[in-house]
């Protein structure tokens, strides 16, 4: 009780000093923090401290320390009585180890930390696809598409297409557009690292198509933009000329309705702010 009593106050100063910019103190905080908890056996104090200590290492771009850090923080909530918070904190350290190794260049070990959050998680990937047990999650279709980046940035195409339908099947279920095109995408990317350009071609048409269907299509339209820009590259390497023009012609016309939009959002709010600095001088 006294060893987490003091790991409590350790923690709570060091973030407040990384809070306030001061890593050093905040990494000597943390530290301490786990030598004590590790000491008293407080193993889910000692996975907060592991796992602060490897959010400051990632926020430097020390992938070895961050990762070093995030795997003893795993450990230490695996040590923990299981909880809600404990598994829930092993899940998201493991996230965090993977996303690091994939920033690290290592995407395979990547793909199996993700494999290993997604068992902690009580994911199941085949469960998008209609082939598992239950209802789809959001977690499913979250963990699963963590599957597929890593897959893809290891050269495993196959896997990676194969993780990239299943969460497809999933956002199709829910209605999730914006999972949808970020799936159409990932295909696309996986056909054109094969050259497989009439592939490429039906993933990006596909993910063009699914713009208007989000909640807020123009918030998204530089992105809507880019994605016609690379059909319609596509398009040029097929020689499929009108389709090609079609391309070209309707990111132009979208990028001329978003520049009009943004410049009309600009001068509403200067308007704004000058009928509020006049108001509060007439104050």
């Amino acid at each position: 009780m006294f060893a987490r009593a003091r790991v409590a106050r350790r923690l709570q100063r060091g973030r407040a000093a990384a809070s306030s910019g001061d890593t050093a103190t905040a990494r000597d905080h943390f530290a301490a923090a786990l030598r004590t908890a590790r000491l008293g056996e407080a193993w889910r104090e000692a996975g907060q401290a592991a796992s602060s200590l490897g959010d400051l290492a990632r926020d430097a771009g020390d992938w070895a320390d961050a990762e070093h850090h995030y795997r003893l923080a795993a450990t230490q909530y695996k040590r923990a009585p299981r909880s809600a918070r404990s598994v829930g904190a092993r899940v998201q350290c493991l996230e965090n180890l993977g996303d690091v190794l994939l920033l690290a260049g290592r995407p395979w070990d990547a793909y199996r930390e993700f494999q290993e959050g997604a068992a902690a998680a009580g994911v199941d990937p085949a469960r998008p696809a209609g082939d598992g047990a239950g209802f789809v999650t959001r977690e499913d279709l979250r963990w699963t598409s963590h599957l597929a980046t890593a897959a893809q940035a290891a050269g495993r195409r196959k896997l990676a297409t194969e993780h990239y339908e299943t969460v497809l099947a999933g956002c199709e279920a829910r209605g999730d557009v914006a999972g949808q095109i970020m799936c159409w995408k990932g295909l696309a990317a996986l056909a054109e690292g094969m050259m497989a350009w009439n592939d490429v071609a039906h993933a990006l048409h596909t993910a063009s198509n699914l713009y208007p269907a989000l909640p807020d299509p123009e918030a998204h339209a530089r992105e809507w933009v880019q994605c016609l820009r690379d059909l319609g590259a596509v398009y040029k390497t097929l020689g499929r000329r009108e389709e090609q023009v079609r391309a070209f012609k309707l990111a132009l016309r979208l990028e001329q309705v978003d520049a009009s939009a943004r410049t009309e959002r600009d001068a509403a709010r200067r308007t704004s702010e000058t009928m509020a600095h006049d108001e509060h001088r007439d104050d």
